[in-house]
């Protein structure tokens, strides 16, 4: 058997912990999958909305988004169709879950200054500080994860500019697009900026979110032996429907001191708070809820994050398994990171009929190759944690 370090997702046994099930996908297309050179995984277009104030109408900024496994790259271009004192402005952040990275303010600089305005010049822009972009995609929630991993994109050092923010009727275009490798929301918004003395001002308009990443897999599900569906990213899924009522015992020992009700709201839990877990090496944070289909049935539903807190040649991951009232059928889910990297977050939403009860247990591993299948091997799990 030939161990690759590569990306895949595969369902292991909960209460294993070290079953091994096939993902199909080879290696050399899981590898290729992360290259910058892949198809595009998204792409479009944005227009920003208008803040309060009324000059905020006489201001736009537009462009167009790319999102590759590795990246998001945007390019851009403001519009100013008024002289009235104030600069379009537009600002940037890139997120994933409450890590991301934002961006200053970026600008056109006049060519030339007349009692402080002036026609932008084609070939010269600028960026100054700002207020960040605060994550409005995550919910608070109990036990909220620390941002590890946040950052800002800082101007970078250079002459002043003898001239200032440029005001008139233009179109301006940044020549330098707006990168990052955060690939999972990105938000924009435009800015009124202006320049008094040697100090800026600006007034800034509302947060808009122009792309998220898919949440992960939503299927109506049926039992059946197995069931695989590939991601559009390349990042193949897979769930297995388990009737044999080897979670039985497991609910009678979790249940017997306080059983928990199935949830009516939102129910947020992390591995931090709950004993049995790994170290520090992987971290877990989800929120889960009961809710009835167009039918009339009973479903339930998962949002997982799962954290590598160390690059250490394992992957993170969580396998969950919801089960129907007396645990004879049971659904299982493997949710790994994709990528060996410090600080990453990775994020699945799964949906299932069988509502009852749901468990996880935290678990990093490795990924192998067997029989030419690219597979998801927990090497070491925490305990096995009743959520309801």
């Amino acid at each position: 058997m030939k161990r690759i370090a590569t990306v895949g997702l595969a369902a292991g046994s909960l209460l294993l912990g070290m079953g091994v099930h096939a993902v199909p996908a080879q290696a050399d297309e899981a590898e290729n999958a992360s290259s910058s050179r892949a198809k595009p995984l998204a792409k479009g277009k944005f227009k920003t909305k208008n803040g309060r104030a009324k000059a905020f109408g006489n201001i736009e900024s537009t462009g167009t988004y790319e999102v590759t496994q590795d990246k998001i790259t945007v390019r851009f271009k403001v519009r100013d169709k008024k002289r009235d004192g104030w600069t379009p402005a537009v600002q940037f952040a890139a997120l994933e879950a409450w890590d991301g990275e934002g961006t200053g303010l970026y600008f056109p600089l006049a060519k030339n200054l007349r009692n402080g305005r002036g026609a932008p010049d084609p070939n010269q822009s600028g960026s100054i500080d700002g207020p960040p972009i605060n994550n409005t995609v995550e919910p608070k929630g109990s036990g909220r994860p620390e941002c590890r991993t946040c950052s800002s994109v800082k101007p970078k050092p250079k002459p002043k500019p003898k001239t200032g923010p440029a005001d008139g009727k233009y179109t301006f275009k940044f020549k330098k697009s707006f990168t990052s490798k955060y690939t999972e929301y990105l938000a924009v918004r435009e800015v009124l900026l202006r320049k008094k003395g040697k100090k800026y001002q600006y007034k800034v308009g509302p947060t808009t979110i122009i792309y998220a990443a898919s949440e992960g897999p939503q299927y109506a599900l049926t039992p059946s032996p197995d069931a695989r569906a590939a991601r559009p990213d390349g990042v193949s899924v897979q769930r297995s429907v388990i009737r044999d009522g080897r979670y039985r015992e497991a609910l009678r020992k979790g249940l017997t001191s306080a059983r928990r009700a199935v949830p009516k709201g939102w129910t947020h839990f992390t591995n931090k708070k709950l004993p049995g877990q790994l170290d520090a090496s992987t971290e877990t944070w989800g929120y889960f809820t009961g809710y009835k289909d167009d039918a009339g049935e009973a479903n339930a539903r998962l949002t997982l994050r799962i954290r590598d807190n160390k690059k250490d040649g394992r992957y993170a991951g969580t396998i969950v398994a919801f089960t129907n009232a007396d645990a004879s059928v049971a659904e299982e889910w493997a949710l790994s990171n994709l990528q060996d990297l410090k600080g990453r977050w990775t994020s699945r939403v799964v949906h299932s009929r069988y509502s009852d009860h749901l468990l996880y247990r935290s678990c990093v591993g490795v990924y192998d190759e067997v029989d030419g299948k690219v597979v998801f091997v927990p090497t070491t799990c925490g305990e096995a944690q009743i959520l309801y």
